[in-house]
């Protein structure tokens, strides 16, 4: 069985069995993190590797005293690596592991693709255990062909919806963050990611969540009032959850993702561009 669990309202998420996987991203704090494990009936033992997409905030936060607890290597792309570790955030003498353009953890093949995102580097990535497939793609300004690649005919894909055009437009941040934020390093808006959801789903992909919304520039409803429940027989949030279930994937037993819009209660809010508006994220 392997198990897609998001964790702490998107900031995080586990993938693999109950015994043995890998978190993608460490953007809550460690105790948020590991209670959430426990919450889907994940051991911190069962961590074998933490994959970074990317070196903001809001995916490492959690980064340095998680290395101290796991002791797991953390992969990621050069350039993430020596931000992480320029700027304290990893707990000195942990293995870090350069990302190539293919590897094996925790028994599953990850296959790293870069996404336009303001930062030195950014990845998303394609995680292949046995015959099912995940595609991860968070923080994008645009899905490029190297994107497409790595999502199309995934089983399940969680993808950025990131922000409504005309609340961006009349959102409190100021005009130039407005301006990177829909940007083609920015982020995804609630269109482009409803257009590239209608058509992965014409590839195969029948499971999808919706990532990494803004909490002033969007809302659950708005992103999906783009068509998304049309286009995706199951699909959920990880905007203000409480979690989303685990698909069991070997048995092949999904009815949808539950939703709870007005969960989170007792865990951290995302983050994404809800920070006070200094860099996008």
């Amino acid at each position: 069985m392997i198990l897609f669990a998001p964790l702490c309202s998107g900031s995080s998420a586990y993938i693999g069995t109950k015994t043995e996987g890998i978190l993608v991203d460490a953007g809550a704090s460690a105790k948020s993190i590991l209670t959430a494990l426990g919450e889907v009936g994940v051991e911190p033992g069962a961590v074998k590797a933490i994959l970074v997409t990317h070196d903001h905030s809001d995916h490492i936060k959690g980064l340095r005293v998680l290395t101290k607890r796991l002791r797991v290597p953390v992969c990621s792309t050069v350039e993430t690596l020596e931000g992480i570790i320029d700027t304290g955030n990893l707990t000195p003498g942990t293995e870090v592991l350069e990302l190539s353009s293919q590897m094996e953890l925790a028994g599953m093949e990850v296959v790293p693709f870069d996404t336009p995102h303001d930062v030195a580097h950014s990845v998303g990535f394609r995680i292949q255990a046995g015959e099912r497939a995940i595609g991860y793609a968070t923080d994008l300004g645009e899905v490029t062909a190297e994107i497409w690649q790595g999502l199309s005919g995934a089983d399940l894909v969680l993808i950025e919806s990131n922000y409504e055009p005309r609340l961006l437009a009349i959102s409190s941040y100021p005009y130039y963050l407005r301006q990177r934020i829909a940007s083609d390093h920015g982020h995804l808006s609630n269109p482009d990611c409803a257009d590239t959801v209608r058509r992965l789903a014409q590839t195969g992909t029948a499971r999808f969540v919706l990532a990494h919304l803004s909490r002033e520039n969007n809302t659950p409803e708005l992103a999906a009032a783009h068509g998304v429940r049309q286009y995706a027989p199951a699909f959920g949030w990880d905007y203000l959850t409480e979690q989303l279930a685990g698909l069991d994937f070997q048995a092949g037993e999904v009815d949808g993702i539950p939703v709870d819009p007005g969960g989170g209660a007792g865990l951290e809010p995302p983050q994404g561009d809800t920070q006070p508006p200094q860099a996008v994220r």
